[in-house]
């Protein structure tokens, strides 16, 4: 499973004599079939066949050919087999765009988008007799609990009651005792609901049902957890698990779109007022050195040479004589953002690969917001 630990693991790999390949393949059936991604795959390795590369490009097609069963919908591969480095991390979501990249270190940075749009999630299906709680993480299920309250009976005039079930999804009306039993197993679904996501330390939480039983729920919850409420959707409270799982990726997508053209508003503001956001190659790579970004956002395919001192963290974009910290030598590097990436990474920042963004282009590629 890839975790905060996974990643900042594959940040603090240390270079050696020999690259590191990665790769990083779409194989979503929904849109190609297996042979048309098999085809991708050897055209990517077939362009980078560089003759000292031919052991790991050996090994990753080996792994793809007998190992990999093809059922997820991406899969991210890290080779240096001279150092001994392999991992193979099966993805149940797609990957942006097929690549393979090959450098002194894993390239994650497509891995860390990944993680921040679809790392662990909660979804609450509710209704008027109880809820279904589920756990997602990169969209797999993980664990799901449930909780039923007090069977909610719909009295007719006359005496009796209606069928069973025929109230589930009802609204507000009923009898003054039918509201009571409803209000008090959306409020126990309510409670269910805030127990689960802590104890599991989700980082997103979504609600589905009918609109007015969601809508009613979302009000018995505490003002924290109605505001980290990233969405809502409608659907049968007996919908099968994948359909809850495609609706909630389907939201998620949408809710990261809009969070990173929030975040590169904010980061441009930032920049202009002189406050929390810087924008630009050097200036962002000085408070990444300095350990001050909080969020680091980053045009999709966005690279630049730079420098880094060999016995510090500090990175820069201009050549210098000389480490203005430590007085160490200062080594160009081919790829200053990917570096910049693994750093944040490291500190316990986020980063936010942002697919399309006319303005952070303009603010040249890269931006941040600082913690202080």
């Amino acid at each position: 499973m890839i975790t905060e630990k996974v990643l900042q693991e594959l940040a603090g790999y240390e270079p050696t004599d020999t690259p590191v390949v990665s790769l990083y393949l779409n194989v979503d059936p929904t849109q190609r079939t297996t042979e048309a991604y098999k085809l991708r795959l050897r055209g990517l390795i077939r362009d980078a066949g560089r003759a000292s590369l031919a052991q790991d490009l050996q090994a990753i097609e080996r792994y793809m050919e007998h190992e990999y069963d093809w059922h997820g919908r991406g899969v991210v591969v890290f080779s240096n087999e001279q150092a001994g480095c392999w991992r193979a991390l099966p993805l149940a979501v797609p990957v942006n765009r097929s690549r393979l990249e090959i450098g002194p270190k894993p390239f994650i940075r497509p891995l860390v988008s990944l993680y921040d749009k679809y790392g662990s999630f909660a979804v609450a299906l509710v209704d008027r007799q109880g809820a279904r709680l589920f756990q997602f993480h990169m969209g797999e299920l993980v664990e799901t609990e449930g909780m039923l309250g007090e069977e909610v009976r719909r009295i007719k005039k006359g005496g009796g009651s209606s069928r069973p079930g025929a109230s589930r999804s009802g609204g507000r009306g009923g009898s003054q005792r039918e509201r009571e039993v409803a209000n008090q197993n959306l409020r126990d679904a309510a409670e269910a609901t805030v127990s689960f996501v802590e104890q599991k330390r989700l980082r997103h939480l979504l609600v589905a049902g009918t609109d007015e039983n969601v809508s009613q729920f979302q009000e018995l919850l505490p003002k924290y957890y109605q505001d980290a409420i990233v969405g809502t959707f409608a659907v049968d409270m007996n919908a099968k698990e994948g359909e809850i799982l495609e609706r909630s990726l389907e939201i998620l997508q949408n809710v990261d779109r809009r969070r990173e053209a929030e975040l590169v508003e904010r980061a441009i503001t930032g920049a202009a007022k002189g406050t929390n956001g810087v924008i630009r190659l050097d200036d962002t790579l000085g408070s990444v050195s300095e350990g001050r970004v909080q969020v680091l956002l980053v045009s999709d395919g966005f690279r630049a040479p730079g420098f880094r001192c060999r016995n510090c963290t500090f990175i820069t974009a201009q050549q210098l004589s000389a480490c203005p910290f430590c007085g160490g030598e200062i080594q160009r590097i081919d790829d200053a953002v990917e570096l910049a990436i693994q750093r944040v990474t490291e500190q316990g920042g986020e980063i936010e690969i942002v697919q399309v963004s006319p303005e952070l282009d303009q603010a040249g590629g890269i931006a941040a917001l600082l913690r202080y």
